[in-house]
């Protein structure tokens, strides 16, 4: 019989524990809704060029309340901080002696988790290809939400050689959308880069070579190390375009001008799948 009893007791402190003061079930968490990729490649870096940056946008997808627990990296040349909803920043979180820290994000309210790469962190012969990766902690169903995150470090001699004395690096200076079908719809091509000049510059256009290629750019203001974005897109049912394969370049007009004025060059080829008579213009064209 006493065994009957205090297995009733058990049961019954296991039922209390499972719900709240008042008698009703424990709510659930809020849960993490990556707003954007969980991982990103800074590409190529100068190991003399300072720290790299970049932010994983995410929201409380729950209708409960999210509890932010902190963050742990995989090593010490990277850190990470989160920028909350309120406006306020995190304490920084690395690999090792991370503070006991909470926050709570209400449903719908998105916050931000900046990472930061320290390529002189292991010295100065610390080159070549690396990731790491950033653990968050929190109240979501899914405790831990792993980041990633990847470059390849050269020395600054092998750097400069490779990009030259561009303010503007782009990961990439020219894109080929190989053949496209005239009734395919405008296509667009993000070319990311890096601001490597000494002070604040201002992007003040980004013209084209032609009316059928259109360009923007994820922000005109830029300090040193700022990342940035240039959208160009083509439409292939403009006008005529030259046989075979062609390109059309886009150019970043600057306040104060650099002595080395940024171009991207996009690349196609046509397939007339509707003919020319289905041309948006129909005069000649020439660029």
């Amino acid at each position: 019989m006493k065994k009957l009893i205090i297995t009733a007791i058990a049961l019954s402190l296991l039922i209390t524990g499972c719900s709240s003061s008042d008698g009703t079930k424990a709510a659930n968490s809020g849960s993490i809704k990556p707003l954007d990729s969980l991982s990103h490649n800074w590409g190529d870096i100068n190991i003399k060029g300072g720290e790299v940056e970049h932010g994983f946008h995410f929201r409380n997808d729950g209708e409960e309340d999210l509890i932010l627990k902190g963050a742990a990296t995989s090593c010490m040349c990277t850190t990470a901080y989160f920028e909350l909803p309120d406006g306020s920043i995190s304490p920084t979180f690395g690999m090792h002696g991370n503070p006991n820290w909470e926050y709570v994000v209400k449903p719908g309210e998105e916050f931000e988790v900046e990472v930061t790469f320290d390529p002189m962190a292991h010295g100065p012969d610390a080159v070549g290809f690396l990731q790491r990766s950033i653990r968050l902690f929190s109240s979501s169903p899914k405790p831990e939400m792993n980041l990633t995150v990847q470059t390849n470090v050269l020395y600054e001699d092998e750097y400069n050689e490779k990009y030259g004395d561009s303010d503007f690096v782009f990961e990439e200076a020219e894109f080929d959308f190989g053949t496209v079908k005239q009734s395919g719809g405008i296509i667009s091509h993000d070319f990311k880069f890096k601001y490597m000049g000494e002070n604040p510059i201002t992007v003040t256009a980004v013209p084209t070579s032609c009316a059928c290629t259109g360009a923007t750019i994820s922000q005109k203001e830029f300090e040193p190390g700022d990342i940035g974005i240039v959208t160009v897109s083509f439409d292939p049912n403009l006008h005529e375009e030259p046989k075979g394969k062609f390109f059309k370049t886009v150019t970043l007009l600057t306040d104060p001008e650099v002595e080395k004025q940024p171009e991207i060059k996009i690349w196609a080829e046509m397939d007339l799948d509707l003919g020319p008579e289905a041309y948006k213009l129909k005069e000649e064209h020439i660029d």
